[in-house]
């Protein structure tokens, strides 16, 4: 017999082995089975481990450190560590239209259910894809909460504060409508400080500490299908990417991807590389953006903001009023191009939806062919939400495939031929934009856009299809992200509203931050409706619009509509027509205007940024004759701010040539722009917003340089001028514009300024020879 004490000592001793034999098999599992580091990015490093664990390490610290995947299926959810088996590694070397990549992919059994997890790092590009694969697909997979969760999570990534040599992580997240605008978030990127609206109203998330490493986080693939899940768990928080909550089938071989994108320059360089990368990816052109009106020429708005929404001149009709505007505008020589018609000309059905998208006789009486005839105006329409009472659907007599629910009041149309036949017949009066507003409501109340993950694909697919086809282009209107980025796809989206609906006196033109995310995919930012006098008697809204001269500027630096919605007898033509030539092109910047980075970082880190600036400044620039200008816009500012072209992002205008800065109010006050002489900028508010140009010196002796138009709001625009031809001390600049149209162009010559005017002909353009001082 065995003395007790031995058998507890070789009881002791067998339970220390069992211990030390699974520490060994967890370090065995957790061996890092590749590190990848991207040629070009020698400061990103990927490192994945035999478990599917990975860190994202940014100058040899570990930015990112993933949490456990999981995959739901059969009624349940299978975890890493718990019950997602791990059933083989595949490591490829790969070749797609990016390039050379390295591919580890992790195949796990999830119950009855076979998923993909696949980590692809780039051989020559700072990007890193995440892709999930349901092999055999997966049913009963729906989320406790479906619509703020996801129903599965690759990538999975830890929440934790992470100090930098700079300071704390701090992020940038684009959530909620109007392009993630609504609910955008900045701040420490730690458990306690991450305040994000996650699940179907999701966007891109940036990290980045100060210095200019920055990380820009999507999806990538399935815009419309896919969340982030942020589970707030103190220390054990996490945020996950996945398929949305509410999905409870999916098909065999569906697959989703999400990107992590790194920079070194900076939040404008890191979307500026991320959104070329998806553009190319899905082929995103600009041909519908250069050819649509509604974003080239001047227009008339009646949404939201305007005068004339939901109201009408006394004793008038929708009709009468409309062609009044008109007359008035033709009497202060306005030349507005189209006019934009909201939601009060058609019928409305259930909760306010679309019955019906055809003009109501009391609006227009004549109908709305008749209209269109006498303006002799394009149009711009607007739609909401389809309700369920629509009479285009079968279930309500109609000819057309729709979702119609009962439950939420609502409907989706589920057949392209219904698009083409609405857009089609639409031509007729005129229709050149459609606007598709109330995405948000649409999406977010539908419940079958959540439960089918190919739905919301197909309802946006179709409607781009049937605009590209009828010449139409669409303009977005509290859209999520999802929609913007879906956009990829879709190249008749030219335009999105960037903030909420205009209202007069209030900051909805803070569109600085929410342009990095429209323009980095190929989409054109849009401020909305303004007006021109700050008082327009009798308005809805009760109010006044103090700050006119910074509505114009945000409207023509954002490169998208301006739009004017005064009533009649109150416009101010002179301040209209700082935006255009005389038949109402807009003479505009080469992008879009946006905040510069500074601004975000100090919005961020706070007093864990110290070269930061309170307020905003917004940077641009114009290339024409294949020379660089740049703007530095300042709609109001706190403090002292200095600022460098480094800073500006404009290292792609800093040729070689000098550039000198002068603020648009003072020319004469002009000094020296680089590095080593930045600008200060102090006292800029919204009533008197400031505008510096960045011009560069031309020739040395004498030394020229462009002021340009100063009666514009951008003095020199590509829309204007063609060519500038610089020829030893000689420069000749070659304008175009409407026959009897006169413009006066400012140089500074020899630090004297002369200005010289131009007549145009019919032939629309003239050569301005700065040395004789002539125009012809």
């Amino acid at each position: 017999m065995i003395p007790a004490t031995v058998g507890k000592k070789t009881m002791n001793l067998c339970l220390i082995l069992t211990v030390l034999l699974l520490l060994v098999i967890a370090v065995s599992q957790h061996d890092a089975v590749n590190t990848y580091s991207p040629s070009d990015a020698d400061n990103l490093d990927v490192i994945l481990f035999n478990d599917g664990s990975f860190k994202i390490n940014v100058r040899g610290q570990t930015w990112l450190t993933s949490a456990n995947m999981f995959f739901n299926s059969n009624g349940r959810t299978y975890a890493q560590w718990r019950d997602l088996i791990l059933s083989n590694i595949d490591k490829i070397n790969g070749y797609d239209t990016t390039g050379t990549y390295k591919q580890t992919t992790y195949t796990f059994e999830a119950g009855p259910s076979k998923v993909n997890a696949a980590v692809r790092v780039y051989d020559a590009h700072p990007i890193v894809y995440f892709t999930q694969t349901f092999e055999n697909g997966a049913n009963r997979t729906k989320a406790a909460s479906p619509i703020n969760k996801t129903i599965s999570g690759f990538p999975s990534f830890q929440v934790k504060g992470v100090t930098t040599a700079q300071g704390p992580l701090g992020y940038l997240a684009y959530c909620g409508y109007h392009t993630g605008d609504k609910s955008k978030a900045f701040g420490i990127f730690s458990p306690t400080e991450l305040n994000i609206t996650d699940g179907i109203e999701f966007g891109p998330i940036t990290l980045f500490d100060g210095s200019g490493d920055t990380l820009v986080i999507s999806s990538a693939s399935k815009f419309m299908s896919v969340n982030n899940w942020f589970n707030k768990d103190g220390d054990k928080s996490t945020l996950s990417y996945g398929i949305m909550g509410g999905v409870d089938n999916v098909p065999a071989g569906f697959s989703v991807d999400f990107i992590v994108y790194y920079s070194s320059q900076g939040i404008n360089q890191a979307y500026e590389g991320w959104g070329e990368h998806l553009r190319g990816l899905y082929g995103r052109s600009d041909e519908f953006i250069r050819n649509d009106l509604t974003l080239n020429y001047l227009g008339y708005e009646t949404d939201n903001g305007s005068y004339y929404y939901y109201v009408v001149e006394s004793g008038k009709t929708y009709q009468d009023t409309i062609l009044d505007v008109l007359d008035y505008a033709k009497q202060l020589l306005i030349p507005y191009r189209y006019i934009q018609y909201d939601s009060w000309w058609y019928f409305k059905g259930f909760g306010g939806g679309v019955k019906s998208w055809e003009a109501r006789p009391d609006i227009f009486p004549d109908g709305f062919q008749y209209v269109h005839n006498k303006t002799g105006l394009p149009s711009l329409g607007h739609n909401r939400w389809w309700s369920n009472d629509t009479v285009y659907a079968k279930q309500n007599g109609g000819q057309y495939n729709f979702i119609v629910e009962s439950t939420t009041g609502k409907a989706v149309p589920n057949d392209q031929k219904f698009w083409d036949d609405l857009l089609e017949n639409a031509t007729s009066w005129g229709l050149v934009t459609y606007e598709q507003d109330w995405l948000n409501v649409e999406f977010d109340k539908v419940d079958a856009l959540h439960s089918d993950v190919s739905l919301g694909d197909t309802w946006l697919t179709q409607m781009g299809k049937a605009a590209a086809k009828n010449g139409i282009t669409i303009e977005y209107c509290m859209s999520p992200s999802r929609h913007i980025m879906h956009a990829l796809q879709t190249n008749a989206v030219t335009q999105t509203h960037a903030s909420n609906d205009y209202i007069p006196g209030k900051d909805q033109w803070e569109i600085g931050v929410s342009s990095i995310f429209a323009y980095a995919m190929g989409i054109v930012p849009i401020k909305d409706a303004m007006w021109s006098s700050t008082i327009q008697p009798g308005n809805r809204y009760n109010k006044t619009e103090p700050n006119t001269e910074l509505q114009l500027a945000v409207s023509v630096l954002s490169t998208g509509a301006v739009a004017i919605g005064d009533r009649i007898g109150y416009s101010n033509a002179t301040l209209i027509m700082r935006c255009c030539n005389a038949e109402g092109l807009i003479l505009k910047p080469s992008k879009p205007a946006t905040a510069v980075d500074d601004q975000i970082y100090q919005t961020a880190l706070g007093g864990h940024y110290s070269n930061g600036v309170e307020g905003h400044v917004w940077t641009t620039y114009i290339e024409v004759g294949g020379l660089k200008f740049g703007i530095i816009f300042v709609p109001d500012i706190y403090g002292v701010y200095s600022i460098t072209p480094t800073k500006a992002g404009f290292r792609n205008i800093m040729t070689g040539k000098q550039m000198m800065v002068f603020e648009a109010r003072d020319m004469r006050n002009m000094s020296a722009f680089s590095d080593q002489a930045p600008l200060r900028i102090s006292g800029c508010i919204k009533s008197k917003p400031c505008t510096y140009h960045v011009t560069p010196v031309l020739t040395q002796n004498p030394s020229i340089l462009m002021l340009g138009e100063l009666t514009k709001v951008v003095p020199v625009s590509p829309q204007r001028v063609t060519k500038i031809d610089v020829t030893g001390n000689d420069v000749k600049v070659y304008l175009k514009g409407v026959p009897s149209e006169g413009v006066y162009f400012t140089f500074s010559i020899d630090s004297n300024i002369v200005t010289i005017s131009c007549t145009f002909g019919n032939s629309r353009t003239a050569v301005l020879d700065v040395t004789a001082k002539t125009c012809q």
